[in-house]
């Protein structure tokens, strides 16, 4: 609680380390085992999954400066929580100081190897369950305070389809995870993934996207500045909010939000700033074309994000005023991106409250009310 306000935050992050895979991998699939090669130069732990670096960029010279840059200001207090191996218990511990009562947590490294288009379904999904009881473990001694999203990958809708159960069923995951960019190739808004959507749907779980900084795929937007002067900088601004933009319009206008009327969607850790501008696009690009589109919709494509989805803020993100003027409060919700060195901790709620244009019982609603609803949560 922080002022005497309750705050859930919609996506704090887990570092994952070496168990991941060593503990948790089914041992049919351990031929295909990723390598853990340890604490990278760029601060980050890595593997070798088959010959592709996981982060991509693990030991890329063009990185290690600015990741340097980055984390030189909050050394200080990310040192020993890196020390604890940013157990479950510092990550509790963290969420006392910064005053958040509940925390949806997300992976930060596992879904990367989701981006490798070449995986086959099967070692896809097994990635995804070594991760997820993984996840679970993680959150069991500190169930009232830490919930876990599962992870699942669109290499075989069927399969991901069938691990949503499992991860939600059997393990208590509360959400399940997506990275929004195609992988092999596959679009979110292909029929065959309708599969996985009418699962969801079923379990009564929220389908999350949420980019990374770290894809591998062929169709990842921010790969294009790959061995270009400033890398990083590019491949950060641009690789979350371009890979949601795309993921969004693709479940709107794809008409996928239109069959499942009653999923629920988040759009994650890409910033909000842009939705009313998007939005705007998208209405008025259909109002020309949609006519005479093969599939159509019951609505503008701004009308059924207001129905079904919702959109996180940082917590430093002053555009969220606008966001709030243009479709008011109710699609919101907040993430202060603990533990990575460029979110707001430890003062990532108070900086929040102290945003301008944005009223208190707003904030409220966006800290608390909204990502419950999001969550499904009573």
């Amino acid at each position: 609680m922080k002022d005497g306000l309750k705050i859930i935050d919609c996506d704090l992050h887990v570092i994952e380390n070496g168990d991941l895979f060593e503990k948790y991998l089914d041992p049919k699939f351990h031929a295909h085992m990723p390598e853990y090669l340890g604490w990278g130069p760029t601060n980050f732990p890595h593997w070798n999954a088959g010959g592709q670096m996981i982060p991509p960029w693990a030991r890329d010279e063009a990185v290690v400066g600015p990741q340097k840059a980055l984390d030189a200001p909050s050394e200080g207090i990310y040192a020993p929580i890196r020390e604890k191996k940013y157990d479950a218990a510092s990550t509790v511990a963290a969420m006392d100081v910064e005053g958040i009562d509940e925390a949806v947590m997300f992976r930060t490294f596992a879904s990367m190897f989701l981006s490798i288009d070449s995986l086959s379904g099967e070692v896809a999904t097994a990635y995804c369950a070594a991760f997820n009881d993984w996840l679970a473990d993680y959150c069991a001694a500190h169930t009232s305070r830490l919930r876990s999203a599962a992870i699942v990958a669109l290499h075989d809708p069927e399969l991901a389809a069938q691990e949503a159960r499992r991860a939600v069923e059997d393990k208590g995951h509360v959400a399940v995870v997506l990275l929004p960019m195609p992988v092999g190739g596959r679009y979110v808004h292909a029929v065959e993934c309708d599969v996985l959507w009418r699962e969801i749907t079923r379990l009564g779980v929220p389908l999350i996207f949420h980019g990374t900084s770290g894809g591998a795929s062929e169709d990842y937007a921010a790969n294009r500045f790959r061995g270009h002067p400033n890398f990083r900088t590019l491949n950060h601004a641009s690789a979350f909010p371009f890979e949601l933009m795309a993921a969004m319009g693709a479940m709107l206008v794809g008409g996928v939000c239109d069959r499942f009327p009653d999923m629920r969607i988040g759009f994650l850790e890409g910033n909000c700033g842009w939705l009313p501008w998007w939005l705007d696009r998208l209405d008025g690009q259909w109002q020309k074309y949609g006519g005479g589109e093969a599939i159509q919709l019951s609505a503008l494509p701004s009308e059924i994000f207001l129905r079904q989805c919702f959109i996180a803020t940082d917590s430093d993100e002053a555009l969220v005023a606008q966001v709030v003027d243009r479709f008011g409060d109710d699609n919101i919700v907040m993430s202060i991106d603990y533990p990575h060195a460029d979110g707001g901790y430890p003062n990532g709620t108070k900086e929040f409250l102290a945003l301008p244009g944005v009223g208190l019982e707003s904030k409220k609603k966006i800290m608390w009310g909204n990502c419950r609803r999001l969550y499904g949560f009573a």
